[in-house]
């Protein structure tokens, strides 16, 4: 009776029972897949910030489909203060970065169309572009001691249906982002095949080097046209508020066509809420101690991770240069699936690679926002499981 969008086979794999199993029992886990600001002790909404939620203004409805002008036009701020030029009416609001990409499915193709998504990446665009009736096509990310955009990958995974190509940058969960010249291949080949770039650039607060400032951003005016994806989720803490944003770049006639048709899309649904909206400003302007605090912890728990690779030579730390995942090498045979279940025996959680579509065998993904203690803890398990592989 459901639609073909709806997935008929969404039955728990075999990690999947097992956690739930042993949470079902009230068994303690050290879950180092934990990516929730708000469960980690990494809430952004304090008191300061949720008054600003009780503007009374709120009680008014006055919806503008692109968003209310003062949130956009601290959107524009944000962007200026990492020295990037956003102009507020090139803003649209969403609730979450979620609907951010079903807008731009809708808008840029027609049902079955393609866009290309990197791997490894994020799990969640198959289920959301079958939702939308577009399909996906993959383009490789490949290691060799940095990260590094496959062009023969990107070329052999393009059709004359594809209308957009997706960039996550810092990747989840590679951490990496894309090099000048690897930007001028994607750039160059989109506007040769009139395709647009969606750039996911969510964890762009949270280089790994220490005062790096922010990381590289498609934000700015180019040839191509641009969507560029962030939200409070990740730049405030906030995940619980659903604001999320597209920022618009590109050539201007394009650039208006897209905004006229993000506009209409978003006047059928007006899914932000009016609260969050007029608080924006203030939720921004607080956001510097919040984010310093994460990225103490994240540079914290890298620093554990090389210490569990330097005790346990079995071990090894893909590099990267960004975000909020670190991707941990551990010996064979035992494959990814394996050690993911032998770690939730022995109470540690952690995502074996294959859920993000890593390449070859095997390697943990784990998320660099659980407390230190947890996360030292959870690592002197894996090394303790190295030594036994």
């Amino acid at each position: 009776m459901l639609s073909r969008r709806i997935p008929g086979e969404r039955s728990p794999n075999a990690w999947s029972r097992l956690l739930s199993a042993r949470r079902a029992a009230g068994e303690s886990l050290v879950d180092l897949s934990e990516a929730n600001p708000t469960r980690v002790g990494l809430a952004g909404a304090g008191p300061g910030e949720l008054a600003a939620l009780a503007d009374p203004g709120s009680v008014r409805y006055e919806p503008d489909p692109r968003g209310a002008a003062s949130a956009r036009a601290a959107i524009a701020g944000y962007y200026r203060e990492r020295s990037l030029t956003v102009a507020a009416d090139d803003v649209v609001l969403t609730a979450g970065t979620s609907e951010s990409y079903a807008h731009l499915f809708r808008l840029l193709a027609d049902p079955g169309g393609t866009f290309l998504v990197p791997a490894p990446s994020y799990p969640l665009f198959e289920p959301l572009a079958a939702l939308e009736g577009v399909r996906l096509s993959p383009y490789r990310l490949a290691y060799d001691g940095r990260w590094h955009l496959d062009p023969g990958s990107l070329e052999a995974a393009w059709t004359p249906g594809v209308r957009g190509v997706i960039v996550v940058q810092p990747n989840h969960p590679t951490g990496s982002c894309l090099a000048a010249d690897e930007r001028e291949v994607l750039e160059r080949l989109c506007e040769r095949e009139g395709a647009a770039i969606i750039a996911d650039e969510v964890f762009g607060d949270f280089p790994w080097t220490p005062g790096a400032g922010s990381l590289p951003s498609f934000a700015e005016t180019s040839r191509v046209l641009r969507f560029v994806l962030s939200g409070l989720s990740k730049v405030c803490g906030m995940p619980q508020l659903k604001l999320g944003w597209i920022a618009v770049a590109g050539p201007e006639a394009a650039r208006a066509e897209a905004l006229e048709g993000l506009e209409w899309i978003s006047d059928l649904f007006l899914s932000v809420s009016t609260p969050v909206q007029r608080a924006l400003p203030r939720l921004l302007a607080a956001r510097a101690p919040w984010q310093a605090k994460v990225r103490q912890r994240v540079t914290a728990n890298l620093e554990i991770v090389d210490r569990a690779v330097a005790r346990s030579p079995r071990l090894g730390r893909l590099a990267g240069e960004g975000g909020w995942a670190a991707i941990l090498r551990v010996p064979g045979p035992r494959s990814e699936e394996a050690w993911a279940l032998e770690l939730l025996r022995r109470g540690v959680v952690v995502h074996p690679g294959q859920f993000y579509d890593m390449e070859d065998e095997a390697f943990l993904v784990l998320s660099l926002i659980v407390p230190e203690a947890d996360f030292d803890a959870g690592l002197r398990v894996i090394g303790a499981l190295a030594t036994e592989a």
